[in-house]
């Protein structure tokens, strides 16, 4: 049984987990996209539903309750540094940037990730000097207490999930 991200449940349990606490981590997986996904930080209800507005169906959407990416700053050196101490080898890891990236007509938030230190230092250093969030990469794989997910309804209201 698939849940859409447009229920009732859905919202409040959003809503529950923003009261607590003030923002959370969304990724947004992309149907028939070849793995594309998008991960953003959200603090209200309302701006997670205009987010699904525009979003395609089948889209899956992922929250997570607890504070995701704490590691957040413009990259630099002494930033790198400290996210090497912050991740340790073999741990895989997610950085975000958060600034918008545009090429032509098309634009979107960088995003990485890996599982070594030298893949940490390599995408790190490719975003050098653009804002970033980085931590260790979010439990998303099955839902729980402190992570809720669900898909975005076609037109008439079913879920039928895309290939991700």
């Amino acid at each position: 049984m698939f849940k859409s991200a447009l229920d009732a449940e859905f919202q409040s349990t959003i809503a529950l987990w923003l009261q607590e606490r003030g923002e959370i981590l969304v990724m947004f997986r992309y149907p028939n996209a070849g793995g594309a996904r998008d991960y953003e930080l959200h603090d209200s209800v309302d701006s997670i539903m205009r987010r699904l507005s525009v979003l395609p169906s089948q889209t899956s959407v992922i929250a997570f309750r607890h504070p995701q990416l704490q590691q957040r700053g413009t990259v630099t050196r002494d930033f790198i540094a400290t996210a090497m101490d912050f991740i340790p080898d073999g741990v895989e890891f997610l950085v975000v940037e958060t600034a918008l990236t545009t090429a032509g007509s098309q634009s979107w938030f960088h995003n990485a990730s890996g599982s070594s230190r030298s893949e940490l230092r390599e995408e790190l250093e490719q975003s050098m000097g653009r804002p970033v969030m980085l931590g260790r990469y979010p439990p998303w794989l099955q839902d729980g207490p402190d992570v809720i997910s669900g898909y975005v309804p076609n037109q008439f209201g079913q879920i039928t999930p895309g290939a991700y």
